[in-house]
C-alpha cells in the first residue's frame, strides 16, 4: 500500500469495501471529494457543509444521509479511510 495521507489519496471509488453497498461507496468518495476540494486535509464533514457542497454538484438526493451517517466515520482519517477496505485499502 502506497502511502495515503490526504483526502486526494482516496478518491478513486472504493469498490469491495466493508459496506458492500454501491450507494455507501458512493457517498464515502463524495465525502473524500468535498475534503479533497476544500482544503485536502482529514476533518470532521458535517451534514450540512456535505449538502451544501453537493448542490454545487448539481443536486443531492434524500436518500444520500442515511448513507452517509454510516460512512462519515470512515473518512475522518486516513486510517479509517484505509478500514473502509476495497481500492481505498490498497
Amino acid at each position: 500500500m502506497k502511502n495515503k495521507t490526504k483526502p486526494s489519496d482516496f478518491t478513486n471509488f472504493p469498490c469491495g469495501s466493508v459496506m458492500k453497498k454501491t450507494e455507501a461507496e458512493q457517498i464515502a468518495c463524495n465525502i473524500m471529494v468535498i475534503l479533497e476540494r476544500t482544503g485536502d486535509v482529514f476533518r470532521n464533514l458535517s451534514w450540512q457543509e456535505y449538502q451544501t457542497e453537493r448542490m454545487k454538484d448539481g443536486g443531492i438526493s434524500k436518500k444520500e444521509k442515511s448513507y452517509f451517517d454510516n460512512v462519515i466515520e470512515y473518512c475522518k482519517t486516513a486510517e479509517t479511510a484505509v478500514s473502509f477496505g476495497g481500492r481505498w485499502a490498497e
